[in-house]
């Protein structure tokens, strides 16, 4: 599409996806409603062999699509708080002895110093409460030093080859890294910074290519809406740039809501395909409409001011 808008795309009947007994455009997650899978995630505390959803080997990022910082991000969607339950307090303490002392995260005692794992480390503390956290500053302020030439994040474990698209940031990165920061309250100098990062996401969307020495490219499987938020998706794409207001006024954000908005019906938000470890959730059940995710589209209405 070249001429969509706003306006146009929620024509299409989104804002008429939810029950009666909802209201329109409100954010419901609601703790209480939510008991029985938060009681079943922290009874899951030594699922991976370490504490507090942690690997043996005291890995925070594996494994992929149940691991600790995921965890520890799905709780706050679900409306946990670092105050609500003794184990969450542990797996907080825990993730800031990952901390290096210029604020970055580690996924391990040994591992280097990533933008990826700061920024998803940043988001889970923000969504648990604690994004004001001085600690949590440090963090946010060593990603603002750190950003590529493009405007966006990578880290720096894989070697970069010598192509532009190898030596560029990495989307998914980057989108981690966004998403963390939009709990935050910004400088006007810091969005100036965050607004090169979000161009570059924008870019990619035009783009497509693999970028970064991870190789994010935008394909099939980046258009299958994914839930829980685990990586770089098209539903936590639009997600976290409906944050931003450079992004809401730009026509190819407008052209991934269009796309997102297929992916829903008269109940919510339909998840095609989320991470094999959350199935047995009533958030995340393959092919079924959430009512989880279908909170977060009704944030994106209320970002976008309908």
């Amino acid at each position: 599409m070249s001429d969509t808008t706003i306006d146009a795309v929620l024509g299409k009947g989104l804002t008429g996806i939810l029950a009666p007994s909802r209201r329109e455009h409100e954010v419901v997650t609601d703790p209480v409603s939510w008991t029985e899978e938060i009681r079943s995630i922290i009874d899951q505390e030594h699922v991976n062999g370490g504490p507090f959803w942690s690997r043996a080997d005291g890995n925070l990022h594996a494994p992929a699509g149940f691991s600790m910082l995921l965890v520890l991000n799905v709780l706050g969607e679900l409306g946990g708080t670092a105050e609500s339950d003794p184990v969450l307090a542990g797996a907080v303490d825990l993730l800031f002895q990952n901390q290096a002392e210029d604020g970055a995260f580690r996924y391990s005692p040994t591992s280097g110093k990533l933008a990826c794992i700061t920024g998803q480390a940043l988001a889970g503390l923000a969504r648990l409460g604690l994004a004001g956290d001085a600690r949590a500053e440090a963090g946010y302020r060593w990603l603002l030093d750190g950003r590529c030439n493009d405007g966006g994040w990578r880290c720096p474990t894989v070697r970069l080859g010598n192509s532009p698209e190898t030596d560029a940031s990495n989307p998914g990165a980057t989108l981690f890294v966004l998403d963390a920061f939009r709990f935050r309250r910004n400088t006007a100098e810091d969005e100036e910074v965050l607004g090169k990062g979000v161009d570059s996401l924008l870019r990619h969307w035009e783009t497509r290519i693999p970028l970064g020495p991870c190789a994010f490219g935008i394909g099939s499987r980046f258009a299958k809406v994914e839930y829980p938020f685990w990586r770089y998706n098209l539903f936590y794409y639009v997600y976290v740039l409906s944050h931003y207001r450079r992004a809401r006024a730009d026509q190819r954000f407008v052209d991934a809501l269009e796309q997102l908005r297929t992916h829903t019906n008269h109940d919510g938000v339909v998840v095609d395909a989320p991470p094999r470890a959350w199935q047995s959730f009533r958030f995340a059940r393959r092919g079924k409409p959430s009512a989880l995710a279908t909170d977060r589209w009704l944030e994106i209405q209320r970002n976008l001011g309908t």
